[in-house]
């Protein structure tokens, strides 16, 4: 099987910490866990970072990297960009110049980074766009079958949470072939995309997501424990957890000001507080807004800011529970994550999350405050329920794992090879 898989995300991902996304952890995923079979062919394609792709690459496989689907002269200028990069940091003055010039040069020269050499492919090959829309040049040679990855149709259905920037999910839409074939992950957001484009179901493949257990496991060590809250300047107080970009969609200002009313009114014990953990998204100002209220609230909120992956499992596993009252998801990957780590979780009735967390989590409607005040309330004085929903959440995380999501996928691309 020869399969070619854009890696593009995770070049970007490679120079800009903001752009290793939840997107960017399935993508490497895929790439890894498809590079492992003996019988799979990997070819890697870059529509756009092609340099930065390449790095990350060679980051991630050594000089055993696979092949790339462009045209030489590509390749050739790419290589050469990263040899003028090899000495220096990703975000260091010195790359921030080179990458400068090279960007220049390629744009003066022409160089067209999204042209594929289609004619150089073997035969039996296969395209997945991970993310970005399938190339015009793989579209219009119908030379091999095509696979789209949608992750969620929020830009789409709810435009109001985005900046006018977030055009990928339009512009995947717009250039979407009827004979090609689509990946989902969940039947959530199958449903949305095929509602709202008519497509057909038939094409559309559910493949659900995993947390990597290597990342997220129960941490037990007390010491690893106390090490990530000393990292993060956090005190030893016992602690509710979010994680999630500061952003409407993940109804962050909802949770504080829950907590917030549960502050006011003396129900949560004194010392208990809110650690957000979570990039700066759009409108995040309107969520530091809400946390300033009064200073109640605020003395107990704690922003960490971006906590790499790696120091997680610490994190979760040394909370009380985990919220994520989120609006919308294409999967959820969070809760799942928590679960793992044996931590119990209060999330939304939205249907993506209904399908991570089945009956092992507290699910709540995200809008009312109510029931997420009673929720935490319920959690916060109830060690007997925290103990419940932390052996059923480690049961739940048992269903999804990355093998059955690469094995998934092979399964689908030689299926389709087999009647191409």
């Amino acid at each position: 099987m020869n399969l070619i898989l854009d890696a593009s995300p995770l070049g970007m991902g490679f120079y800009h910490r903001q752009a290793r996304t939840g997107i960017s952890r399935v993508i490497e995923q895929l790439v890894t866990g498809m590079n492992s079979f003996a019988d799979v062919n990997l070819i890697l394609a870059a529509p756009t970072h092609l340099a930065e792709t390449m790095r990350y690459s060679h980051s991630v496989f050594g000089d055993d990297l696979p092949d790339f689907a462009h045209n030489r002269g590509e390749q050739v200028f790419a290589k050469f960009e990263n040899k003028l990069l090899t000495n220096f940091s990703p975000g260091s003055t010195p790359t921030k110049v080179i990458r400068e010039f090279t960007y220049r040069t390629r744009r003066i020269l022409k160089m067209d980074v999204s042209g594929l050499n289609v004619a150089s492919l073997p035969d039996q090959s296969l395209y997945h766009a991970t993310f970005f829309p399938i190339p015009e040049t793989i579209r219009k040679s119908r030379a091999l079958p095509m696979v789209q990855s949608i992750y969620d149709m929020i830009p789409i259905l709810h435009p109001n949470w985005f900046t006018s920037g977030e055009q990928t999910v339009r512009q995947v839409l717009a250039t979407l072939s009827p004979d090609a074939w689509v990946t989902t992950i969940s039947q959530a957001t199958k449903d949305d995309f095929c509602e709202h484009t008519g497509f057909d179901a038939n094409r559309v493949i559910p493949i659900l997501l995993a947390a990597s257990p290597t990342l997220f496991y129960p941490v037990v060590d007390q010491a690893k424990k106390q090490a990530i809250k000393n990292k993060l300047g956090m005190n030893d107080k016992p602690y509710l957890l979010s994680l999630a970009t500061l952003e409407p969609r993940k109804n962050i200002a909802h949770l504080i000001r829950s907590f917030g009313r549960l502050v006011n009114e003396g129900e949560l014990p004194s010392d208990v507080q809110l650690v957000l953990v979570g990039t700066k998204g759009w409108k995040f100002d309107e969520i530091m807004a809400e946390a300033s209220k009064n200073a109640a609230l605020s003395s107990r909120l704690i922003f960490t800011g971006f906590v790499p992956d790696e120091d997680l499992a610490p994190l979760y596993s040394g909370a009380m529970a985990f919220i994520y009252p989120s609006l919308y998801e294409g999967f959820g990957l969070p809760p799942l994550e928590a679960m793992q780590c044996g931590l119990p979780v209060i999330t939304s009735t939205i249907p993506a999350i209904s399908e991570v967390v089945g009956k092992a989590a507290i699910q709540v409607p995200p809008t009312d405050s109510d029931e997420l005040c009673q929720a935490i309330l319920d959690l916060v004085k109830s060690p007997a329920l925290r103990a419940d929903l932390t052996e059923k959440g480690l049961k739940q995380a048992t269903l999804f794992s990355w093998g059955k999501f690469t094995t998934e996928h092979k399964t689908l691309y030689e299926a389709l090879l087999k009647d191409s």
